[in-house]
């Protein structure tokens, strides 16, 4: 049997570009974060302005004007990743501000929002004063997209 050359190494390079296929795919399933698309960070902006920002500040570092009367100084949300060494705490941060994670202080001012809605997104009662998934997923792509 005569194995011609061309071939042989036109299969590797199909085999080759297979292997980079895949791997490529592998290893953009393991990232630690996805990419948000604009329109959602844009979304989640405005539920961070009107749900947040009283406390956390406009671009939440902690200094918003409803802070002033509060016995504890709202944490800087541009600082979760760096504090989390370089990883976005997506999760820890969806389960603290939806209440199902026990407060170190039982007594903190920050709302339980799978009890309280989004009392300023839907003032008019709108979603039955419910946190709809794709508002808070929204949020969670903004407070990622703003880390320092």
């Amino acid at each position: 049997m005569i194995v011609d050359p061309s071939k042989g190494s036109f299969l590797m390079q199909l085999r080759l570009a297979a292997i980079a296929s895949l791997s490529c795919a592998l290893l953009s399933a393991c990232t630690e974060g996805s990419i948000a698309e604009p329109d959602n960070v844009r979304e989640g902006q405005r539920v961070y302005a009107k749900e947040c920002a009283a406390c956390h500040g406009a671009s939440g570092e902690g200094a918003g004007p409803a802070s002033l009367g509060l016995d504890v100084i709202p944490p800087d949300l541009t600082g979760l990743k760096q504090r989390n060494d370089g990883y976005f705490p997506r999760e820890f941060v969806r389960r603290f501000v939806m209440g199902r994670l026990e407060k170190d202080d039982p007594t903190s001012p920050m709302p339980d929002f799978s009890s309280v809605g989004l009392r300023h997104v839907y003032p008019d009662g709108g979603a039955d004063g419910e946190v709809l998934e794709t508002d808070f997923a929204n949020l969670l792509d903004y407070l990622e997209a703003i880390q320092e």
